[in-house]
């Protein structure tokens, strides 16, 4: 695994652990060792009934079913730690998001770091171009590529809310998740993001 496996434990339990139940720190687990842990690869295709039978027992003691591991999966997607795809034969493909990319996890750590009052990467241009390189031109929210005519850039914490331009607080968003998210916290903004992109999604492979 490429990223520092001390600096995912510490962010897990630091940030992230605090914002699941303990059954989606369990399932989130389970997915996070079978793919960046055991294969250094964010995708893994699996099936549920296969997750359920390496989730293990609930805690009474009866093994965990179906419907359960269905829950915390959607539980987890709209908490912006799984990306969910297609599914075949072979399982449902899901993309596995580190603890230091998912947006609950990125806006506690947002808040925790000073300041940056000298620097305005969100109203200079050029500084703007920034935000663009790091996150490679692509939508922060729903992992599409971006274009000229739809980049925008995104508060993470809103202004409103107290949220600083410096380059900690700041993603590239596409125009369709930044109006969705306008004026929102992640948490707030999710399950209408999520359904936005289940929405296009559809109309992709319908």
């Amino acid at each position: 695994m490429e990223e520092n496996i001390k600096i995912v434990i510490e962010q897990f339990v630091d940030y992230l652990l605090p914002e699941l139940t303990p059954y989606e720190a369990s399932v989130y687990l389970y997915l996070l060792r079978n793919s960046f842990i055991r294969n250094n690869n964010a995708e893994i295709r699996v099936g549920k009934k296969t997750i359920a039978t390496g989730y293990g027992k609930g805690s009474k003691g009866k093994k965990t079913n179906y419907e359960h591991i269905s829950a915390m999966l959607k539980n987890l997607e709209e908490k912006g730690c799984i990306n969910v795809f297609d599914t075949n034969r072979n399982g449902t493909l899901y993309i596995i998001i580190l603890p230091q990319k998912i947006p609950l996890v990125e806006e506690k750590i947002a808040r925790s770091l000073p300041d940056e009052v000298a620097e305005d990467f969100f109203t200079e241009e050029g500084k703007r171009l920034i935000i663009f390189d790091r996150d490679k031109y692509t939508c922060q929210y729903c992992g599409e590529k971006m274009t000229a005519k739809n980049a925008t850039i995104d508060h993470l914490i809103p202004q409103s809310k107290g949220g600083k331009h410096n380059k900690a607080n700041l993603r590239a968003c596409c125009l369709i998740c930044n109006s969705i998210k306008s004026g929102k916290t992640f948490e707030e903004a999710a399950p209408f993001l999520l359904n936005n992109i289940q929405q296009r999604k559809a109309k992709v492979s319908g």
